[in-house]
């Protein structure tokens, strides 16, 4: 389950979007971390619904299945809250089962996202835009001008 697309617009909407330096996104992170606990544990409970409704229609227990799907409605307008709110603060929501997060940001002209996973301390990853998790590499081996170096420091 994806929150957001995946498409990725032009340069110049790009610069349009909220842009994070590592210490903004590390200071975003307050927040970022509470509501992406929650998107966890909701995502999570929201998966145990969905098993608990088949399970029952299977079972022919309508009764419970009705139930379990009153709370499941529940569960996914929190979970919505979560995900407007995240995407407010200009974040992007990747994995809601992992609470996998990318910051917009701009780095020697060129979009990409830094990276960051529930129960990482820091942001301290970037990837490209078409690598995604799989091709996150270490902030300092962003490539960027000596002029925009204090712009990616790691917060400590």
């Amino acid at each position: 389950m994806n929150a957001f697309d995946s498409t990725h617009g032009s340069h110049a909407a790009a610069l349009k979007r909220k842009s994070f330096t590592v210490a903004e996104a590390n200071r975003a992170l307050v927040l970022v971390k509470r509501i992406v606990a929650d998107i966890i544990r909701d995502y999570g409970r929201l998966v145990e619904l969905q098993e608990m409704i088949e399970t029952a229609q299977a079972g022919g227990r309508y009764h419970g299945a009705s139930q379990a799907q009153q709370a499941m409605v529940e569960v996914a307008q929190k979970l919505r809250c979560c995900a407007e709110e995240i995407e407010d603060m200009g974040v992007q929501l990747q994995d809601w089962s992992l609470g996998i997060v990318d910051f917009p940001c701009i780095a020697d002209d060129r979009e990409i996202c830094l990276c960051w996973q529930y129960g990482e301390p820091r942001v301290e990853y970037w990837h490209e835009l078409d690598a995604g998790f799989a091709g996150r590499q270490p902030i300092e081996a962003l490539p960027i001008a000596p002029d925009m170096a204090e712009l990616f420091e790691p917060t400590p």
